[in-house]
């Protein structure tokens, strides 16, 4: 499988393009801890690539009445807003070299995003990748969050491509999902979870890196 087997490219952005995972986590934790009760790294890969809504949904389902909704939630709010703030925001090992293969093989790419649109161009533009994305689909202009296809076809659509087309670098399980289901060949490069079996099925290919997918890719 190379790149040029493709007419297209879609970027997932946080733990696949920017290293910012560990930050979500310490807010999560921080809010938790302020309303009494314990979030652990274990507990918090079930949120890694879900919608606000769906990680609030599981958090309440798994600890009940323990969570002061919506106390929790603001303080959510407030912890990634610091954190995002005062900490560097890190552009992951081979996501530029990535970024300019698929640029040089003339394919158009687009990004897709659970995040939310202010806070996507807030982190592309400190960074300086929203440079390089001009296609750009974020998880409030979709009906349904990942692991839904909903982000992956609105994505197609815009780059004017069948998602039969198209390959997708994804670093979450929810993430898998949505590009297997709306039809998007995925590759995978684990973040904060090891993917399970299941997960494992769904993507054409798993690497530890961008880097050492690049180098498969276009080796």
């Amino acid at each position: 499988m190379k790149l040029s087997d493709f007419a297209a490219v879609i970027f997932d952005m946080d733990g696949l393009l920017i290293d910012t995972e560990t930050l979500y986590c310490q807010s999560w934790q921080r809010a938790a801890a302020d309303c009494g009760f314990v979030i652990t790294p274990h507990f918090y890969e079930q949120l890694v690539g879900r919608s606000r809504a769906d990680a609030l949904q599981i958090v309440l389902e798994h600890f009940g009445d323990q969570v002061p909704m919506p106390d929790f939630h603001e303080r959510v709010l407030h912890y990634e807003t610091v954190c995002f703030a005062e900490a560097p925001i890190p552009v992951k090992p081979g996501a530029w070299e990535m970024i300019a293969a698929v640029d040089a093989q003339l394919l158009p790419k687009a990004l897709a995003t659970s995040t939310h649109r202010p806070a996507a161009r807030q982190r592309l533009a400190r960074t300086g990748l929203d440079r390089h994305f001009h296609i750009i689909v974020t998880g409030d202009e979709v009906p349904r969050p990942k692991p839904a296809p909903d982000i992956y076809l609105a994505a197609c659509e815009r780059l004017g491509v069948l998602p039969r087309d198209v390959l997708a670098f994804e670093d979450s399980e929810p993430g898998v999902q949505a590009a297997y289901a709306a039809g998007v060949t995925v590759i995978m490069v684990p973040d904060f979870k090891a993917p399970s079996p299941e997960i494992q099925a769904r993507t054409a290919r798993i690497f530890p890196s961008l880097t050492l997918a690049l180098d498969s890719l276009c080796g």
